[in-house]
């Protein structure tokens, strides 16, 4: 589904489709990133590998540092801990 951006990549040469790449928002594709999983390429490709949560971070870093003001207050987080203990689960 290229939601979880395990397999982004930056495009350095040419154009890579990728209709369904949830994981990566219109900005962050015209920056060049992409979503291995979801996409194909157009002709030939020159791609480079980037950290394994750089585009997650670009794409919900800012909302995570927005509502976790004070982390060390469970109060100032906004906290679901159902998905927590789901998430929990394959660790």
């Amino acid at each position: 589904m290229g939601c979880c951006t395990a397999c982004a990549v930056r495009i350095k040469e040419s154009e890579m489709c990728q209709p369904q790449s949830l994981g990566v928002p219109a900005e962050l594709k015209a920056a060049g990133y992409a979503l291995m999983c979801v996409g194909y390429p157009r002709s030939h490709l020159v791609l480079e590998t980037v950290e394994e949560d750089e585009v997650y971070d670009m794409q919900f870093g800012r909302s995570f540092a927005e509502h976790a003001v004070d982390p060390s207050n469970r109060e100032s987080i906004e906290c679901d801990d159902w998905a927590l203990e789901i998430a929990n689960m394959d660790e």
